[in-house]
């Protein structure tokens, strides 16, 4: 009996250990690419969008990863997710009304993040090694509600900066609300990778007017329906808020074309 009970456990946890067998269709090579939400995700041991976060998503299999994006007074871009560094580290304010040199030094305040700070892109990249083999989603969280066309260019200089320093043009993709934003990349780079961050209705509707990549939703806001009606379209789909198991195995399920998961190794077994 107890040899029953240890061969059926040993086959069992050699089946969970095996990839599943999903039959994807979809516009990224009939393939799910895994993304980490900010690095590891939410909850992690590592703060989100901290280098440590974002360097072991790659280093444990991640076909790249999503990084919130914000930037300073002085047109740094920080990988930042909150609006406001109160609470969060020992800065205060907004991003957008400080210089680099103000925050450089702001750490983390939780208490399991203490000894982690925050991070510039530019000193992400310089340290990231063979980049271009990964996938970058950077979610522009412009809080600034500057809508000038200096503040309009100047974002959309300081993104193109990045990415034509770091040869990472192939494999960035740009996340945004603004439509703006959008408008003025796609004048300065028609071929940047641009996907529209908004409910599906009208996301679809964005992406098709302004000939873009794809669009970002919620895992729990779009229909595998949704998802055929993009793809077919030529519109590619990427969904987050998939912070949880179960969340994985559904937007795997809508065939969708980018996962940015909080359950990144689960999502790695997956696929």
């Amino acid at each position: 009996m107890k040899n029953i009970v240890f061969l059926c456990a040993l086959l069992l946890a050699i089946s969970s250990c095996k990839k599943n067998n999903f039959d994807i269709i979809n516009l990224n090579g009939n393939k799910i690419s895994a993304l980490g939400h900010g690095g590891m995700g939410i909850a992690n041991a590592y703060p989100l969008n901290s280098f440590e976060s974002i360097l072991k998503s790659l280093n444990i299999g991640a076909d790249g990863t999503e990084i919130d994006v914000q930037m300073t007074k002085d047109s740094v871009l920080v990988a930042f997710h909150s609006g406001s560094l109160d609470n969060k580290t020992t800065a205060s304010g907004r991003i957008f009304n400080k210089t680099w040199d103000q925050i450089k030094e702001a750490r983390y305040t939780d208490p399991i993040y203490s000894n982690y700070r925050i991070i510039n892109l530019d000193e992400l990249f310089s340290n990231v090694k063979n980049s271009n083999e990964y996938s970058f989603f950077f979610d522009c969280k412009n809080f600034n509600p500057d809508t000038s066309e200096f503040y309009v260019n100047t974002f959309s200089n300081a993104i193109l900066k990045i990415i034509d320093k770091y040869q990472l043009e192939e494999n960035t993709y740009i996340e945004l609300k603004r439509l703006d934003i959008i408008k003025a990349l796609k004048n300065k780079r028609p071929d940047l990778k641009i996907f529209i961050y908004t409910s599906f209705a009208a996301a679809f509707e964005i992406a098709n007017q302004c000939n873009l990549q794809g669009i970002v939703v919620p895992v729990d806001n779009v229909t595998k329906e949704e998802v055929v009606k993009a793809h077919n379209s030529g519109i590619m789909v990427a969904v987050f808020n998939a912070h949880s198991k179960n969340r994985n195995i559904d937007a795997i399920e809508k065939q969708v074309d980018f996962i940015q998961s909080d359950k990144l190794k689960h999502l790695l077994k997956l696929l």
